[in-house]
Order: structure tokens, then C-alpha cells, then sequence
């Protein structure tokens, strides 16, 4: 009676505080009629053009080769092609707007209020920003305009030659934008070949004839590569040629797709306005936003100014090796003040037998960095390839992970040692009747008799159950969390294995680092696609890399 008592006092007690506290409906807790977010559309960043292998119209065997033949050509002529331009992108993901009177979007509400953060604004974020693009109110430098599309080459002439009217099966089985199928026909000494485009996303195709003479088709498929790279660049092309007087070999790039190394001549880019980044390691990158207008060819000479080494390295080594900077060769160890650019670059030393060794150097203008290097015996390519493997195949990564998982183990034992401990004593109390003086003045007065083997029955139940709840929960040890009261802390097996466990997760995941995966370098652009978020804006780099 007395519990139930307590119960309900308790119930009571909640209702009042519940009943106290202000309810607030869904809009009023998270404040949504005081926020707004103005939406916007992700494009579509690539398009994935399928060839096919080409249908013979006759049986001869011995013609099975230009089945292949004739697609591996087409694909080679179309394998430089970096991007496309589309007016229409798909839209990959749509944010609706929320809100009255939205202004700005939810990255750039968030890009506000964090400190550390990018800020990039989106000038192209809707259908209407993209149809002003298409009407000429608008304009955006190449980088973020999302009609550039990265151009994906797929080459599927193991798939038993289709017809053209399975064009739509094939896009959507293997996930095509485009989809190259044809055949060819072979009379007397002339090669007939007919070529589908079909477009996945217009739902229309563009269809091509080409004649060749059959000795020498492969030489003369050109016109044919020509009209299908036409149809793909979606806007008309000029030639670009770019130059480096007294340099080979700078890496030329337009709106971040790499055209070649210069000298650069007769390549075909797409009308417009693009940035042209030439690059050569030892030299400043050059930067410029060209113009590139119809029916005229654009040509430029570009003069690269040297890096000035302005800094010096010592380098010493337990054995005599080769010291690169880079890709740039310094010398054999030991070397004494060499001179070398500012800057992050990786210092490797290496020499046969033994392995490679890499080192992060990060010099300030006029600084002089000393660097001593202990070489080991081995082979470099298997150690690099098989260092992060501690046991067998399993990795310092894979004992951290172990080791958490061990840890939950650990804590599932002990809950379960505290359940039946706390069940132990559960399971007494129906069996005693002996909770106080009055019960057992009763029991005495009422049966005299049996006094003495009730009291001691009573007696050994409620010390067999002690006993073993205290034997489970020894084992299970107590955690500060289940008592907050004293924050008691008991030193058990389970918690011990939980203490275990997680400090070797630690352990292991400490052991992962190490100092040779420090790697910082100095490189050119490497990314192909048009979209601001993929492009870097620095070519020297740091990056850890641990063993995991």
C-alpha cells in the first residue's frame, strides 16, 4: 500500500511538471515561421557516351574484325574529348524554396555563420539564372557555368552487336546518355558504314553515312569522327594553337581541361570565353581569361618565368643515394646547401636495394633545411604496398576496429550481469515474508513452533540471493553512469574489458600514423571537370596520409 502510495505521488508529480512546462507546436519549437531558405538546383555534372561494337549486314567471317574494329576507331577519335556543352542541363538534385521572402539559400545562411568556411557563391542556382544564361542576360566565367559537361567515354564493344532500334534499352541498362550503335556493308572494294546517335535525354537520334575504300577505311574515317565530335561539343569550335618559346613539354589546360603539352597545334575547342592555364614545374603558372571567337584561329606564345631558388637543402643518408626533389634530381648524399625553390615540395631518397625514403620540406625564402636520412634494406614497392599489413592481412585499422567491437561486447556482458543480479533478488522476494520486526512478532506469536525453521529458511533465501547478486554484479563491476549519485566506480571483468578494449582502440589507431605517409608536393591542375567545387586554386598540396 505504502508503494502504490509513493507511485501515484510520483505520477502526480510528473503530470504537474509536464502541465507546468509551455507546450509549443512543431513550427513555434523549431521558430520555421522565422526562416527561409531560398532554393536551388545541383546540374548535372558528367554525361556517359556508350559505343557499341558495329552489325556486320552480311556473314562473311571475313570481315568479323571490323565488328570491333570500326568502334575502337570512332573511340580513339573521340577519346580527347574532355567535355560537351548542353543549353538544357538535367537538374540532379532541386531544393525548394521555404519560407516568405527567401534570399538566400541554406549553404549560404551556413557559409555565414561559420567562420572557417569557403564562402562560394552560386550564380547559376535555378532554371531562371540558367535561362538567362541562354539568353544572354546572364554571364559566368567557364568554371561554373553548369552547361560544361564532363565527357565519360564508354566502351561496351564486348556486348553482342545491338540494332539502333534497341537504343533506349541500352541507355537505361547501361546507364547511357548517349548511345553509338551502327553497321557496315562491304561491296567490292568500298566499306559502307551507317552510324546512330541516339540521345537519351532529347529522345532523338542523329544519323550518319560514311563510304570509305576498304584498304584504307581506318585512314579515311576521319569526316565521320568529325561529325560526331561535332554533334557532341553541342556549340561550333575553333582551332587553338599555344606555344612556350624555349620550353617543351608545359601542360596546357582550358576551363580545366588538359589539352596537351605545348607546343599545341590544331586542337578544337568550343566558341567562347575560357580560362587558359599553361604549366612547367620550375617555372610560375600562367593564367588568362582568352576569347575564342568563330572561323578565327587562336593562337598565342606564352613566356613562362623560371622559379628562382631562393632557398637551400643539406641531405645526408647512411649510405650513398639519389635525392630528388619532386621529380626535380639534386644529386647523390651527401649534398651541403643546395639550392632549391621555396615552398611544400617531398624529398625522396632512394637507392637500389634499399628502401625509398620520403620526407615533407616546407621552405621559407632564404631558409636552410637540414634533413638526415637512415636507409633500410628492402624493396620499396612491396613495402609501401604491404606496410599498413601488422598480422597476416589485417591492419592496424582493422585491431582498432576489432578492439570497439570487443568493447561493445564487453558492455553488453556487463548489462547483462547487472539484469541478472537485479533478477536474482527479484526472483527471493516472492519466497520472504520477513521485511520487518512486526512480521516476525506475529510469525512468533501466532506459531511457536515453527518459529525457528521459518527464521531460518527466511534466512537462507535471502542469503542465497545476496550471494549471488553480489557474485554477478562483481562480475559485471558498476560504472559512474549507473550511480550518478556518488559516481561510484567498482573495477569489474566486464569493465575492465571495456577500459581494455577501448584503450586499444586507441592504441592501434595511434599506431596507424606514421610520419613517412606526410606527403606534401608540388603539382598542376589535375581535374578534368568544369564545376568550381572540383577545381584547386593551389599547386602545391600537403596531405596525410595514415595507414588506414
Amino acid at each position: 500500500m505504502k508503494h502504490n502510495l509513493q507511485s501515484n505521488k510520483f505520477i502526480a508529480g510528473l503530470l504537474i511538471f509536464f502541465y507546468s512546462i509551455p507546450s509549443f507546436s512543431i513550427d513555434q519549437y523549431y521558430k520555421f515561421p522565422e526562416k527561409s531558405y531560398k532554393g536551388y538546383v545541383d546540374f548535372e555534372k558528367s554525361r556517359n557516351f556508350c559505343v557499341f561494337s558495329f552489325l556486320p549486314k552480311s556473314n562473311d567471317v571475313k570481315y568479323e574484325y571490323l565488328i570491333k574494329g570500326i568502334s575502337a576507331l570512332l573511340i580513339s577519335g573521340l577519346r580527347d574529348i574532355s567535355y560537351i556543352y548542353v543549353d538544357s542541363p538535367k537538374p540532379q538534385v532541386v531544393y525548394h524554396s521555404f519560407g516568405n521572402n527567401p534570399t538566400k539559400t541554406l549553404k549560404e545562411i551556413v557559409d555565414e555563420d561559420s567562420q572557417n568556411s569557403k564562402k562560394k557563391k552560386r550564380e547559376i542556382a535555378d532554371y531562371k539564372d540558367l535561362e538567362d544564361l541562354n539568353n544572354n542576360k546572364k554571364t559566368t566565367v567557364p568554371e561554373k557555368d553548369p552547361r560544361h559537361l564532363k565527357f565519360e567515354l564508354i566502351q561496351l564493344t564486348d556486348v553482342k552487336p545491338p540494332k539502333k532500334e534497341d537504343s533506349f534499352a541500352l541507355a537505361n541498362k547501361y546507364n547511357c546518355d548517349y548511345v553509338l550503335t551502327g553497321s557496315f556493308e562491304i561491296s567490292g572494294d568500298s566499306l559502307t558504314t551507317e552510324v546512330s546517335l541516339f540521345r537519351e535525354n532529347e529522345g532523338n537520334s542523329n544519323e550518319f553515312k560514311h563510304t570509305t575504300s576498304l584498304i584504307r577505311a581506318y585512314q579515311e574515317m576521319d569526316p565521320l569522327v568529325s561529325k560526331i565530335r561535332d554533334q557532341m561539343y553541342g556549340k561550333q569550335t575553333t582551332v587553338v594553337e599555344i606555344s612556350t618559346p624555349d620550353i617543351e613539354n608545359a601542360l596546357v589546360y582550358l576551363n580545366g581541361v588538359y589539352l596537351g603539352k605545348a607546343p599545341l597545334s590544331n586542337k578544337r575547342f568550343p566558341i567562347g570565353k575560357a580560362s587558359l592555364f599553361v604549366y612547367k614545374e620550375g617555372y610560375l603558372p600562367f593564367r588568362k581569361e582568352v576569347d575564342l571567337q568563330k572561323d578565327t584561329l587562336f593562337k598565342l606564345s606564352v613566356r613562362l618565368e623560371q622559379q628562382v631558388d631562393q632557398s637551400f637543402l643539406s641531405v645526408s643518408a647512411n649510405e650513398e643515394a639519389d635525392v630528388y626533389l619532386g621529380i626535380r634530381y639534386l644529386g647523390k648524399t651527401p649534398l651541403e646547401r643546395v639550392s632549391v625553390p621555396s615552398g611544400m615540395n617531398r624529398l625522396r631518397v632512394s637507392k637500389e636495394g634499399f628502401i625509398d625514403e620520403f620526407r615533407p620540406v616546407e621552405l621559407e625564402k632564404g631558409e636552410e633545411q637540414k634533413i638526415t636520412v637512415g636507409l633500410r634494406p628492402g624493396k620499396t614497392d612491396i613495402y609501401y604496398k604491404n606496410k599498413k599489413y601488422v598480422f597476416l592481412d589485417h591492419s592496424y585499422k582493422d585491431f582498432s576496429t576489432y578492439s570497439l567491437y570487443g568493447a561493445l561486447l564487453f558492455y553488453a556482458s556487463y548489462v547483462y550481469f547487472n539484469y541478472a543480479s537485479n533478477k536474482a533478488y527479484e526472483a527471493a522476494r516472492p519466497q520472504v515474508s520477513l521485511v520487518n520486526a512486526s512480521v516476525l512478532t506475529n510469525f512468533y506469536a501466532n506459531n511457536p513452533n515453527d518459529f525457528a525453521l521459518w527464521y531460518y529458511y527466511q534466512n537462507q533465501v535471502i542469503d542465497e540471493a545476496t550471494d549471488r547478486g553480489k557474485d554477478l554484479k562483481r562480475i559485471a563491476g558498476t560504472l559512474p553512469i549507473e550511480n550518478r549519485r556518488d559516481r561510484q566506480f567498482v573495477l569489474g571483468p566486464m569493465v575492465a574489458g571495456i577500459g581494455l578494449m577501448l584503450v586499444s582502440a586507441v592504441t592501434f589507431y595511434a599506431l596507424g600514423i606514421d610520419d613517412e605517409t606526410i606527403d606534401i608536393g608540388f603539382v598542376p591542375v589535375q581535374t578534368y571537370g568544369t564545376d568550381s567545387t572540383t577545381q584547386r586554386d593551389s599547386f602545391s598540396y600537403i596531405q596525410f596520409n595514415s595507414r588506414f
